[in-house]
């Protein structure tokens, strides 16, 4: 944001140099990159009157101009033949300087004798490039040094505005921060409105089809307008903020925006069919040809501006040419309003096209300077266009948006900064800032209204500890290291048993791995998501719900790089719907594995299973480190995994994640050759039922006697089912259930599967005989013979 420090004293005397001023903006948060001194170095350039154009006696490209500057005729010779008679322009005299190490000095051109140049705005460093000779305002003194006449003695601050301070993209934006960092007097923008014409309810309407994007449109008419040039004043300071002055009714507009950091836009009221505007999203293949001259075509939803039949405008962004001011304008509708940022982001990188109001509207405008930043533009044109101000605004909205309030207790604010700033000095610096503070019971609490002009981004009670230590001043807080106490153990029970959990899981070979938590809305299939309102892309639009995708994505990455045996897991937050206005946020567990495994502890004879089991193994063996007991693996059908070879994981009959083998489809999608297994289980859940806790259990004073039972069980019987009925009808004597083999072959009977099982017998209070224990046993064949019509093999 260019800040031309002359301006800037309109509405705040500084009193200081630039460079101290540029400091002190730069320690409160607000950073000066630079400071251009407007005019430096430019001398012997003043204004010139035209009093007579000749051709040159020896070329056609030339022509000889005799200029009066005040104290004498001087002959120029120029080849720019746009000029005439009674112009006003720039004239470096022999001996000038000019930008960009310019000397000028009397020369010969074909015979005839040139005392000096005619200057464009880049010779007196107004612009970087431009071949046109400057035309001045015809009221400008000849003879006057062009310094004085165009304001372009003083500096100009160039103000880095971060993203949450839209306030800041205007001169008075700038000059209120200064006057509240400097404890000066802030002037008002003066706004003078006077009403002469018809009432603008038989001029001109608005409808506003659709109010969340458009919170507030307004409207002014002024009729009888005569577009010409803008006075000297106010082209020079668009000159010196960087804009091109177009005509007195544009221009004004554009100096509001500079000034106020309200994006205006003049209609040619006349153009508008039906002299209705409306506010709506463009239908489907309806395109508009913009100002700079560009045909485009506006994607569906694409908030516009249209009247009774056609889009005029595109909201927020950029106006069309078929309503434009021209020459023969004499009537205007003026519109202020506010859109939705998101909306104008979205049609802005939509449309590719980034304006200076767009910028602004991203940012977020103040919806209470809508009507001010009207008022002084309508106020303007009158004074600089004539014409009159019909009677009347039109002002719609739906909701009108009050200060949000946000309380601040003195003891928060001095804990954070170490300070110790009464409640008198926080009050007293906050309200320098526009910030209202009311009068509580508490003496330890401030209750804060913010200003409209900073909604968004003051939304907490840190925000307001940040604007007051940045005004108090960041050197003003002391640099004492403050004192912490170490403690050889960590105190957080939710983080000892996080890392309890990586600890188990990495010594049985899994890699930790991290992803992102914005995904494509189409990963592993999943249409649906949390679709973030403001995506950089497509690919990154929607927040997790699920840690599996990333994992999946992992192990693709990595097998295409011949990566073939790999066993991942995360930690990390998803995030569901919730009734609040942000998502809820999870804390989940995911493991993912495929390739060669091979486990010491289970033999298999079925290759593509592996990778369940071991799964299954490490979530089993977690689980037992953390103390969690009573869980199941019951088969349930999951979308992304294959049918038959996927579980619910159950803690004491409550579902906490799933567990499988991921689907044929989603394989081939990711080209993985092995099959995949995955699980992923509530982390939240999970740590509620942990504990780290280690109870003393005696070794048994007494043997252990160990039986085996095979058979051929049907199958869709589950295997926790089998465990609870050997341990129910073994009772209290039975010490371990061990699944040890799984098989399939031509010995099996069909629709069977062979399991076998090793069961540990001990009674903790005596020697269990032989004859105990088989006869246990054998109470436990026959209840799986009859709950579940398994065959038992005979050795």
């Amino acid at each position: 944001m260019r800040v031309p420090i002359e301006w800037l004293r309109e509405y705040v005397d500084a009193g200081l140099k630039s460079e101290s001023l540029a400091d002190r903006l730069t320690m409160a948060g607000s950073e000066v990159s630079a400071i251009e001194f407007h005019g430096r170095g430019i001398e012997g350039v003043v204004v010139g009157k035209i009093k007579t154009i000749e051709p040159h006696p020896k070329t056609d490209d030339l022509l000889v101009l005799r200029i009066d500057i005040g104290t004498k005729l001087l002959q120029i010779v120029t080849n720019v033949k746009t000029l005439k008679v009674g112009d006003k322009v720039p004239v470096a005299v022999h001996g000038a300087k000019l930008a960009k190490e310019i000397h000028v000095e009397k020369r010969e051109l074909h015979g005839v004798e040139s005392f000096g140049m005619l200057c464009s705005l880049e010779h007196l460093g107004l612009a970087e490039e431009s071949s046109e000779v400057m035309k001045l305002d015809k009221d400008a003194p000849f003879g006057e040094n062009i310094r004085n006449v165009l304001g372009v003695k003083g500096a100009i601050l160039e103000v880095d505005v971060l993203p949450n301070r839209g306030d800041l993209l205007s001169i008075f934006g700038v000059a209120r921060e200064v006057a509240a960092v400097l404890d000066k007097k802030l002037n008002p923008i003066k706004c003078n409105v006077v009403e002469k014409g018809e009432n603008i309810k038989v001029k001109a309407k608005v409808e506003v089809k659709d109010s969340e994007l458009c919170p507030r449109y307004m409207a002014r008419v002024v009729e009888g307008v005569k577009v010409d040039e803008s006075p000297a004043w106010m082209k020079d300071r668009l000159i010196s903020c960087g804009f091109r002055p177009i005509n007195n009714i544009v221009d004004v507009t554009n100096y509001i925006l500079l000034e106020m950091g309200q994006p205006l836009h003049a209609f040619d009221l006349s153009l508008l069919e039906g002299s209705k505007i409306v506010v709506r999203k463009a239908a489907k293949g309806e395109t508009i040809l913009t100002l700079d001259g560009e045909k485009r075509q506006l994607p569906a939803n694409t908030l516009v501006i249209a009247d009774a039949k056609k889009p005029v405008a595109v909201a927020g962004v950029m106006g069309g040419g078929n309503s434009e001011v021209r020459d023969e304008t004499t009537s205007i509708l003026l519109e202020s309003a506010y859109f939705k940022p998101t909306s104008v982001n979205k049609t802005s990188r939509s449309l590719k096209l980034r304006t200076d109001s767009s910028v602004r509207f991203e940012r977020g405008v103040d919806w209470q300077g809508v009507a001010r930043a009207l008022d002084r533009a309508a106020g303007l044109i009158a004074e600089v266009a004539g014409g009159k101000i019909s009677k009347g605004v039109i002002d719609v909205y739906k909701k009108k948006v009050q200060p949000e309030k946000v309380q601040l207790r003195l003891k928060y604010l001095n804990n954070i900064l170490g300070t110790k700033i009464s409640r008198k000095d926080a009050a007293a610096v906050l309200k320098r800032l526009g910030f209202g503070v009311a009068r509580t019971k508490s003496a330890s609490v401030l209750n804060v209204s913010v200003p409209t002009f900073r909604a968004g981004d003051i939304e907490r009670e840190i925000d307001l500890v940040e604007e007051i230590a940045r005004i108090h001043g960041y050197d003003k807080i002391g640099s004492d290291i403050p004192r912490i106490t170490y403690s050889s153990r960590k105190e957080d029970r939710a983080e000892n048993l996080v890392d309890s959990i990586k600890d188990s899981l990495k010594g049985q070979g899994f890699f930790e791995a991290q992803t992102f938590s914005i995904v494509s809305p189409k990963s592993l299939g999943a249409e649906e998501g949390l679709m973030i309102t403001n995506p950089l892309s497509e690919e990154i639009s929607c927040m997790r719900t699920m840690l599996v995708p990333g994992l999946i994505g992992v192990i693709s990455r990595n097998v295409s790089r011949q990566v073939k045996d790999i066993a991942v897991f995360e930690i990390g937050k998803v995030f569901a719907k919730s009734s609040k206005v942000l998502p809820a946020e999870k804390l989940s567990l995911a493991l993912a594995i495929t390739g060669e495994h091979f486990s010491s502890n289970f033999r298999l004879s079925v290759k593509e299973d592996i990778n369940y089991y071991i799964v299954k193994a490490a979530l089993e063996t977690l689980f037992g480190n953390l103390g969690i007991s009573g869980y199941q693996f019951n088969p349930m059908d999951v979308p992304i995994l294959q049918a038959g070879k996927s579980s619910a994981i159950l803690i004491k009959g409550e579902e906490v994640g799933l567990i499988g083998e991921l689907s044929a489809e989603l394989k081939t999608r990711f080209d993985l050759p092995h099959s995949v297994c995955v699980s992923e289980v509530s982390l939240d859940r999970i740590l509620s039922l942990s504990s780290l806790d280690k109870r003393y259990k005696p070794l048994g004073k007494y043997p252990k006697v160990s039986r085996d039972i095979a058979m051929f069980v049907p199958q869709g019987v589950c295997h926790a089912d089998i465990q609870k009925v050997i341990r129910d009808v073994g009772g209290s004597i039975i010490e371990r259930v061990d699944l040890f083999d799984y098989y399939k072959g031509k010995q099996v009977p069909e629709g069977h599967v062979g399991l076998a099982y090793g069961i540990d017998y001990r009674d903790p209070a005596k020697t269990l005989t032989d004859q105990e224990v088989n006869m246990r046993h054998e109470v436990i064949l026959a209840a799986l013979k009859e709950k579940f019509k398994v065959q038992i093999r005979q050795k």
